[in-house]
């Protein structure tokens, strides 16, 4: 049976389920399990099971041989969270929502790119406290973890065990990675002439050339996504930062015996750092050695190529030099190694064949067999789509791009990988302003886990305000408001000029029963203290007269941005919304289409009882609204008062509602009188304007 389940063939089982109720009968109900290819069938027993004999035995393949071994496959070692990965695997991660620790708290629910950045601040320094505190007292958390506490955490506050110079001095401050006072100790051990072995200083060395002879920049990731560190490789012709006879040439002078192993530590360390003109001597001084540089020591050398050099030919001849002394010794290139040729192109991008020699670069690349990452292709978009060239540009290269990484998943193999989508939006936003090319970015950087190469916090912000920018302007308000949905609020948070479009985009497609989606979000940022963005809003939601659900919804709105404006009047609170004249003549509207007229004077009323909101007025349009649903209620009183409020504000509009009260209202002669006089103050006040204009 194992050997034909091993070539996945069908084998059938006949399995019994006894259920015993009572001593002298027995209920059964069979089902049959199909192995070897995963397929299982069941036969539900009935509710009413029936009385059967004895269960059958189990029948064998005849045919199967009894002499054939089984062998049991190897243990696959697995991690302790490998089951929980798998079921994750088969569920969508629906990445905009608020961090865990918050999601069952709505006030604490990150509504603005400053709180947001607030919030990892306050979370990265909780983690750098409680990581100082298992460091201090690692006695009182032995039983929190079954495995062993991180390396990096273990004595990180705690007095060193060696206090005199000796190796074992040097390695335990070299383990902390306290270049300071392992370089201190290092000088008294030589001072003291304390013998150090080759394997221990080779090691020191490597720690030096690394962080440069200096302590490391220990930033954790929270910090790093509110700032990213400014890296100097990304500048075009960065400065030097290796300094001539430092602790790390000390080292290696002083080596007793150098090593391939030295040599590569000390020329990376000078390439990392920009000093082009030692590397390259000790990279000679290497070779005349008889020793041989691995690809990393290659990817930095090639790196710096252009760093001192005044022609592009003399540049391509070193580089073309250093590839083929790699060919000689049959090292294999990597993506680095293409990545570091291109950065070169990038640096001289607008010298005579760098554009030509960079897509040489390239093919090269893919005939080698080694497969690009991100970081090729944002130094090729660097270098044919330099963001300051005012110039038109042919899109053929970045077409062929997104053709090739489309449907891909990558992941982040160097620096550059966390800039492509935000380089790749800014090209599309500055030479190709097409929606369709915008969208598709976003499909791509939306693939498996490629969202989190969009970058840190500021790129990450740029990269959406630009597709947002494009999706507004030329799709439908349907694909915006999708877009919208899938990242807002807690990806990304539009800013007032992005609301602006999406409102003026909404009411041009009649699209009002996204409304109510704004406001879920805008009611929970600061943003409706703006005067501008709640004028637009209330604007769009007084247009037209809805639907009554729709509409319903409007109004509990209306009553919500009121409830919330009046606990908060009088205040001196930052996110006070900014309800004037204007906003309220907005909501009386709202509430004359719900067919709610009381609620619309009580909102008129207001407005007239408190100074501080007439810094603006309700407009012509919404007065004369209210104007007409009391006169069509034979409201003569507050039909007076509105009209009375136009003609102080000089509409236009007070004569044509005068002659449609006189028509339609039960007056007086004395009330008729009245109104003739509004309409006789209203002609002579529009008639010296025009004699003013």
């Amino acid at each position: 049976m194992a050997a034909a389940l091993r070539q996945n063939t069908k084998v059938t089982l006949k399995v019994t389920r006894i259920f015993v109720s009572e001593l002298t009968h027995r209920y059964v109900s069979t089902s049959r399990a199909c192995l070897g290819n995963t397929l299982k069938i069941y036969q539900k027993p009935k509710r009413n099971k029936d009385f059967v004999p004895a269960p059958t035995p189990i029948v064998l393949d005849p045919s199967a041989k009894d002499d054939e071994p089984i062998i049991i496959p190897d243990r696959i070692d697995r991690s302790p969270t490998a089951i929980l990965e798998a079921l994750a695997a088969t569920v969508r991660n629906d990445v905009n929502q608020p961090m865990h620790a918050s999601i069952d708290d709505p006030y604490l629910y990150a509504t603005s790119d400053r709180v947001k950045k607030n919030f990892i601040a306050a979370k990265g320094s909780g983690q750098k406290t409680a990581r100082m505190m298992i460091s201090m007292y690692p006695d009182y958390f032995t039983k929190i973890w079954p495995e062993p506490m991180p390396e990096a955490w273990e004595d990180l506050f705690k007095e060193y065990i060696h206090k005199d110079a000796s190796e074992e001095a040097l390695l335990e401050r070299m383990k902390r990675k306290n270049i300071t006072d392992a370089i201190q100790v290092y000088k008294k051990a030589k001072a003291e002439k304390i013998q150090l072995s080759q394997e221990v200083q080779e090691k020191f060395l490597e720690l030096l050339t690394v962080y440069n002879c200096s302590n490391p920049n220990n930033e954790d990731d929270c910090s790093l996504f509110i700032e990213a560190l400014q890296v100097p490789k990304h500048s075009p012709f960065p400065q030097c930062t290796w300094e001539k006879g430092n602790i790390a040439e000390q080292v290696f002078n002083s080596l007793p015996e150098k090593t391939a192993t030295a040599y590569n530590n000390i020329i990376r360390g000078m390439a990392a750092n920009f000093d082009k003109k030692s590397a390259m001597a000790m990279y000679n001084e290497m070779k005349s050695a008889n020793f041989q540089a691995d690809v990393y020591t290659y990817n930095l050398l090639l790196a710096v190529i252009s760093l001192d050099n005044d022609s592009f030919d003399v540049i391509t001849q070193e580089i073309e030099g250093l590839l083929k002394e790699m060919a000689a010794l049959n090292i294999r290139p990597n993506v680095e190694t293409f990545n570091s040729i291109l950065f070169n192109c990038r640096r001289v991008s607008k010298w005579s064949g760098a554009k030509k020699f960079a897509l040489s670069v390239f093919a090269e690349m893919k005939a080698c067999g080694v497969e690009p990452s991100l970081g090729t292709y944002t130094d090729l978009l660097n270098i044919f789509y330099y963001s300051k060239e005012r110039v038109a540009k042919d899109p053929t290269l970045f077409l062929e791009i997104l053709d090739d990484i489309e449907g891909k998943e990558f992941q982040c193999t160097s620096q550059n990988d966390g800039l492509f989508f935000r380089n790749a939006m800014r090209v599309i936003s500055t030479f190709f302003p097409e929606s369709t090319l915008a969208l598709r970015v976003h499909k791509i950087a939306t693939t498996g886990k490629n969202s989190d190469l969009i970058g840190h916090r500021q790129l990450q912000y740029g990269y959406y305000n630009d597709l947002f920018h494009l999706v507004i302007q030329l799709e439908h308000i349907d694909e915006t408001m999708k877009l919208y949905q899938s990242v807002v609020p807690f990806i990304y948070v539009p800013n007032v000029e992005t609301y602006l479009s999406i409102l003026e985009s909404l009411v041009m497609y009649d699209s009002y029963h996204y409304l109510p989606v704004l406001y879920a979000e805008l009611s929970m940022s600061n943003m409706f203290k703006d005067e501008t963005l709640i004028s637009a809003f209330t604007n769009a939601m007084s247009k037209q007269k809805l639907e009554p659900k729709l509409q319903g919804e409007l109004c509990d709105i209306a009553r919500s941005m009121l409830k919330n404006w009046e606990q908060k009047v009088g205040s001196m609170s930052h996110d006070k919304l900014a309800i004037s004249g204007s906003v309220l003549g907005d909501f009386i509207v709202v509430f004359l289409n719900n067919n709610d007229l009381v609620t619309a004077w009580e909102l008129f009323k207001l407005y007239q009882d408190r100074k501080d909101m007439k810094v603006t007025n309700p407009s012509a349009n919404n007065l004369k609204q209210l104007c007409e649903n009391l006169i069509q209620a034979k409201s003569v009183d507050q039909t007076k008062e509105v009209l009375n409020l136009m003609l102080s504000l000089d509409y236009e509009e007070v004569s044509p509602l005068v002659e449609q009260a006189l028509q339609t209202l039960d007056l007086t002669e004395q009330e008729r009188y009245h109104f003739e006089g509004l309409a006789g103050s209203s002609s002579s006040s529009s008639s010296s304007s025009s004699d003013s204009d």
